[in-house]
């Protein structure tokens, strides 16, 4: 503010020439004056309308300037604020009592009005430089400490606060906590309702943390700050979250933490017309068993965190010593992936789909491995979960699709023309770019659509259904064979899967294994064989491993079998010896 703006001012001085000198000193226009007859008065209108500056007298009933002035200073309101301190003395005494006791300047009457007024101007310039710097320093600290999107401390905040909290816990011999948070599958979210909505959950997500720890009685000590007890909160970046307690007395008060913000989590968020339902995982580390230092501490938390993520998600997990082993394994495991991409450690291997009728092989599922330089096979299990957490698995889905495609054209160029199943993650599937990606396998191998299947699971199409309609029109407009696999395991609406454009339904293995001994999974085959003669569908069955789950299909018209009775997964030089076989004798119990 300029001295140009609206300024008020407080004056206790009695004599009201000070205030008619004072208008006229800085134009009556630009000034609003508070009168204070008393030092009780003062400090009521110091309060009420927090005034610019303030000409206190030193000599006022009820209480003096100096004790005005101490007041003052001790608000918080009023640490900065301009006291100019107006007294008949003129001694050093008085002069510096008005300084100890926060005084910015100091004037003895007979005041010279014109000198007054040029030192307001003066301080006041002075006064809103300073405001200005504090301002943005303010602002410049919000950058630097606190999450733009959720407006939380953030990682940097935490950082230069935790050891401080860690040192008191020390001193005072009490426990303290990091809870580390991620949201289950919240990239899900991202992808399908856009980062916007992304952002507004994660403003909803910190709201709802806010208050479930503003609404927590785990803390309340007699005789202890709040300062040791209060839960820390941060956003530590994305969608991840941490939460530090302090004054623990046993690891049981984090439990009840963790337990209250997984059910906190029960109730939906609604984002627009949407109600969506997401998850927490915690990790838990507790000081000083699991780390006495802020950086040993959350390490370990997250650690914990990913262990919870492993056991199902949804829950919370403390920190062992064995599962830094376990993430150091993980993490290497990661490394060794990224260069077996590079090396071309990672191929398809195949296995056949045989014709009902025919008893001929008439195509070929793509299943990829890891097969090391140093000898030996890394199984899908083991570093598909990795793939798509770390977003490679888009990388490895086009190897897998590329190398398909290359090798169904080598075998129809040797007049044995199959047709290669190759499978696609949701990750793969929501790249928006992913239909000219096939378009582009086809074009660089030469391999007629026709002779490519895409296989993509049931969750995986109804998790958007009206959008992915129109994706898997335009994958249908290449001339791709599209199947859904493991059908029966998920959720599809028999409305939705009349619209959408494809050609197969694979029923699921867990369905074929156990036909002998479960009526109940007869009756789910039964019904797929049903409905997919119903709609005009091709079936896959696969998991068939002997002559006897196949009487059950015997009847079902575009039928393919898959499974060990003809043939494990095997390498493309393995596969093409079988092409030209005939299994029929092998259907036959």
């Amino acid at each position: 503010m300029s001295v140009e703006s609206k300024i008020k001012i407080l004056v206790s001085d009695d004599d009201l020439t000070a205030r008619i000198l004072m208008k006229e000193t800085l134009s009556s226009e630009t000034i609003e004056v508070l009168e204070a007859e008393n030092g009780k008065r003062a400090l009521e209108q110091f309060e009420k309308h927090s005034p610019s500056l303030i000409l206190l007298d030193v000599s006022m009933p009820e209480m003096n300037g100096f004790e005005v002035c101490e007041r003052i200073r001790s608000l918080k309101s009023g640490e900065h604020v301009p006291i100019i301190m107006v007294t008949g003395s003129d001694d050093l005494e008085s002069i510096h009592r008005s300084y100890a006791v926060g005084a910015t300047d100091f004037i003895a009457k007979p005041i010279r009005w014109p000198i007054l007024g040029e030192r307001v101007k003066y301080i006041l310039r002075a006064s809103q430089a300073f405001a200005d710097l504090v301002t943005q320093q303010k602002e410049l600290h919000q950058l630097a400490f606190y999450d733009t999107l959720t407006g939380l401390p953030n990682r940097q905040y935490l950082m230069q606060d935790l050891q401080r909290f860690l040192a008191l816990a020390q001193r005072k011999q009490h426990q303290a906590a990091m809870l580390f948070i991620d949201l289950d599958r919240f990239k899900r979210i991202n992808d399908t309702m856009g980062h916007s909505n992304g952002d507004k959950l994660l403003r909803k997500v910190a709201h709802r943390l806010q208050t479930n720890l503003r609404d927590s009685d785990v803390f309340a000590r007699v005789g202890q700050s709040l300062s040791l007890n209060q839960p820390q909160l941060s956003s530590f970046g994305g969608d991840e979250f941490t939460i530090f307690l302090n004054g623990l007395n046993d690891a049981n008060e984090a439990t009840l933490v963790a337990e209250r913000v997984i059910r906190s989590f029960s109730k939906p968020f609604q984002l627009e017309q949407f109600e969506v339902v997401i998850t927490p995982s915690i990790g838990i580390s507790m000081f000083p068993n699991d780390g006495e230092d802020a950086e040993t501490l959350l390490k370990n938390a997250d650690t914990a965190m990913y262990s919870a993520k492993q056991a199902g998600r949804c829950c919370y997990k403390f920190y062992r010593d064995s599962m830094n082993a376990k993430a150091a394994a993980r993490l290497q495991l990661e490394q060794d992936l990224r260069q077996a991409l590079n090396a071309g450690e990672i191929i398809p291997f195949y296995q056949p789909q045989v014709c009902a009728q025919t008893g001929h092989i008439l195509g070929v599922e793509a299943l990829v491995r890891w097969l090391p330089a140093n000898g030996g096979m890394i199984p899908p299990d083991e570093f598909i979960a990795i793939a798509e957490e770390t977003g490679l698995i888009n990388v490895l889905g086009q190897l897998v699709l590329e190398q398909s495609c290359q090798q169904a054209k080598i075998w129809m160029n040797n007049n044995t023309p199959v047709r290669v199943a190759v499978n696609v993650s949701g990750h793969q599937f929501r790249q928006h770019n992913f239909t000219e990606i096939v378009a582009e396998a086809l074009r660089n191998s030469g391999l007629p659509a026709e002779l490519l299947e895409l296989e993509l699971t049931e969750s995986v199409i109804m998790s958007d259904a009206e959008e992915n309609i129109a994706r898997l029109i335009e994958l249908k407009t290449l001339g791709v064979t599209l199947a859904v696999d493991d059908f029966g395991t998920g959720y599809s609406s028999l409305s939705y899967l009349k619209k959408f454009p494809i050609d197969i339904l694979k029923i699921d293995r867990s369905f074929m294994c156990d036909l002998d001994s479960a009526p109940d999974d007869v009756a789910i085959v039964e019904a797929i064989l049903a409905l997919a003669q119903s709609l005009n569908l091709g079936v896959i069955a696969e998991g068939i491993e002997d002559a006897g789950q196949i009487e059950i299909l015997k009847d079902s018209k575009h039928l393919l079998l898959q499974g060990y009775l003809f043939s494990r997964p095997l390498a493309a030089e393995y596969i093409a010896p079988l092409l030209t076989q005939n299994f029929t004798h092998l259907m036959q119990k």
